[in-house]
């Protein structure tokens, strides 16, 4: 970013992936005491099993409610919370099972990372918040309303899943050339039901021509940005929104400056209590018309995160080929952490949920959702291929017509590989496009990685 990291950065990041990793030591002894009563009589066990197991609820569920947004004006709101979440934590930890020693450690240790925890938050800097750590990356789900039988509402998967979702982002709102912001059905009843189980609740806001026919036209021109910059403020302000995700695509690469302006005058306008993210399209592997508008490392500076766009590689338009080829998608995250010098915990892998169905030698294709593609997959009986060099699942059949197709998709085997690539390279967390559109086995991955919150 232009520069070395803080001190005081690096303290946080590691104070908080402390924290998390101790949350993933208490779901570990959850599971371990559960075992030990299966396997063994008595009263001791079953009475460790149900200590710990609720211990670490409460332990998840009161980080979990640690205050999120962390900039120099919102230290003294956080250092008053504080002792508050402290002595919960103690509380919980308090709870006799037996093994009083190991209490009084366990105590002492999260005392320690809940004074660190503190600290870091309160010099997070402006746009900071607390982060997951390698061991739990955050799980951001995208929703959509729904506008077919086959793309459905994201509010099903998001009601069953959400003790595993962080953040959810709802695209419910356009900006279009002339700076007017367009509404697409936006639901009070999802905002209220997120927020009162405690997820960060957000819109996600794209670009569109409108009658101007440019869907870049708003940028051009600094009265247009400001005003569409103060409208987006108030929406929020108007709302209770926590989130602000700018998803402009498209973008010609001669906005690249004014694009980053706008991101600016938006941070400027928007309170410090809400997060302002990015989606944008890779580095690598994608023609500057794509991505030329984004000046990644400027846009860092005004964000709490990136997402990162890393699908499509092969999508309608173009001949059948993987999704998101998995080399692919490691050399750009590289990039942007090591070329880009963009700290792992500003960027989000997102994880598509979906695929395409071409039909033989064509460029136009079908986008199926995952759910969709399984179910055409068992129904025309057709074996599924994990392509090696890719890592990305694919399936031939042919119609009633003698046709013959590829489905190329992405799926849980595609989101397993980008937990751990967050993990692995220590990065914020995943965004899944989007709820709804995955099928059991996703969400089988996810529990496997992710502690559920409380």
């Amino acid at each position: 970013m232009g520069g070395s990291i803080p001190w005081w950065r690096r303290v946080a990041t590691m104070a908080q992936g402390a924290a998390r990793r101790w949350v993933a030591l208490w779901s570990r002894a959850s599971r371990g005491a559960g075992l030990a009563a299966r396997t063994r009589s008595g009263a001791w066990a079953r009475r460790l099993a149900a200590g710990t197991q609720a211990t670490a609820r409460r332990v998840r569920g009161v980080l979990g409610r640690l205050p999120a947004p962390a900039s120099g004006g919102q230290a003294g709101a956080i250092v008053r919370a504080a002792p508050a979440a402290l002595r919960q934590v103690l509380a919980a930890l308090a709870r006799p099972f037996g093994l009083r020693g190991w209490r009084a450690g366990a105590a002492l240790t999260s005392t320690v990372l809940g004074l660190l925890i503190i600290v870091a938050a309160a010099l997070g800097g402006p746009g900071a918040r607390l982060q997951p750590g390698p061991a739990l990356p955050e799980v951001i789900g995208f929703y959509q309303n729904g506008w077919s039988q086959m793309f459905r509402s994201s509010f099903p998967s998001l009601r069953a899943h959400y003790r595993y979702i962080n953040t959810v982002l709802a695209f419910w709102y356009s900006v279009d050339g002339n700076g007017r912001l367009h509404a697409h059905a936006p639901q009070p009843a999802v905002t209220a039901w997120v927020r009162s189980h405690h997820m960060r609740m957000g819109v996600l806001i794209n670009n569109i021509a409108g009658t101007s026919g440019d869907n870049a036209g708003m940028l051009r021109t600094a009265t247009l940005r400001r005003g569409s910059a103060a409208a987006i403020a108030a929406l929020v302000a108007r709302n209770g929104y926590q989130e602000v995700n700018v998803d402009f695509e498209l973008l010609p690469p001669g906005v690249r400056g004014d694009f980053t302006r706008f991101i600016a005058d938006l941070r400027r306008v928007l309170p410090r209590t809400v997060v302002l993210s990015a989606s944008v399209f890779p580095k690598l592997g994608v023609p500057s018309s794509l991505n030329g508008a984004y000046d990644y490392v400027a846009l860092a500076r005004y964000v709490s995160y990136l997402v990162i766009m890393l699908y499509d590689r092969h999508s309608s338009g173009g001949p059948a080929g993987p999704v998101s080829p998995y080399p692919w998608v490691v050399s750009n995250i590289k990039w942007f952490l090591h070329t880009a010098g963009i700290p792992g915990n500003r960027l989000v892998l997102a994880a598509g949920v979906y695929g395409y169905d071409w039909p033989a030698g064509s460029t136009s294709a079908n986008e199926l959702p995952l759910n969709a593609i399984v179910a055409l997959a068992k129904r025309k009986h057709a074996r599924i291929v994990i392509d090696r060099a890719s890592g990305n699942p694919f399936f031939r059949y042919t119609t009633s017509a003698g046709t013959p197709h590829i489905v190329w998709f992405q799926n849980n085997r595609t989101v397993a590989q980008r937990l751990r690539l967050a993990r692995s390279l220590h990065l914020r967390g995943i965004a899944i496009w989007a709820l709804g559109q995955e099928t059991p086995a996703v969400w089988s991955v996810i529990e496997q990685t992710v502690a559920a919150r409380g």
